[in-house]
């Protein structure tokens, strides 16, 4: 079992439209602020990104083929906070070039904590490149509804509408940080915890209970 390391420390259509009519009215009663009619024209900015690999796998469960994850990306992106209000019904789904991502975090202030998985090509890193695939957030849907062709229309849609990386200005400083190796996700967890207190200091009941989960 590889030993965890971590260098934070050294860091400090139609039924699309109606999706969206539902989940803007529920937003309404939940006096939640109204979804926008494009989410991908929202800027987002990348801020952190660093690669980790597990060597037990968890289930990817933020698209519908729920599939065996053990290797990917972990980023910061920050964005209007209004888009990050989590709802209880169809919401815009975070996409990274051809896959999901999974939302850690609330993103209270705008700051979202992600994980985005991919598999290691023959270098040892992620085959999917943050810097260089479409970031974006599609039309209104529960995520574990996504599949692989739902993905590819949001993709195609994204693409036509001219949504392209997120911009990183701040990205390059953070390449020394290096692979987080961990022996499962919730060793992988208490680094997230660590991430959000960072980035999103708000959220203390969040990052308490993820360090609680690696304790038990």
């Amino acid at each position: 079992m590889k030993p965890m390391r971590t260098a934070l420390a050294t860091f400090l259509a139609a039924t699309l439209a109606a999706g969206a009519v539902i989940a803007t009215r529920s937003s309404q009663r939940q006096g939640l602020s109204p979804l926008p009619t494009n989410p991908g024209a929202t800027p987002i900015e990348l801020v952190f990104a660093q690669p980790f690999a597990l060597d037990v796998p968890y289930t990817h469960s933020w698209r519908a083929e729920a599939p065996d994850a053990s290797s990917g990306w972990i980023l910061v992106l920050r964005t209007d906070p209004a888009l990050l209000e989590r709802r209880q019904t169809a919401e815009p789904v975070l996409y990274a070039g051809s896959e999901t991502g999974e939302r850690v975090n609330n993103g209270d202030g705008g700051n979202l904590v992600v994980l985005v998985p991919s598999a290691l090509g023959a270098n040892g890193l992620p085959v999917l490149d943050p810097t260089k695939v479409p970031i974006w957030f599609g039309t209104p849907e529960l995520p574990e509804r996504v599949d692989a062709q739902r993905i590819a229309s949001e993709l195609a849609l994204a693409t036509k509408q001219g949504v392209g990386p997120a911009t990183s200005t701040a990205i390059r400083a953070q390449a020394s940080l290096g692979t987080i190796f961990a022996p499962d996700r919730g060793d992988l967890d208490s680094y997230l915890a660590d991430l959000i207190e960072l980035y999103s200091p708000t959220e203390t009941d969040l990052v308490a209970g993820l360090r609680v989960s690696i304790t038990r």
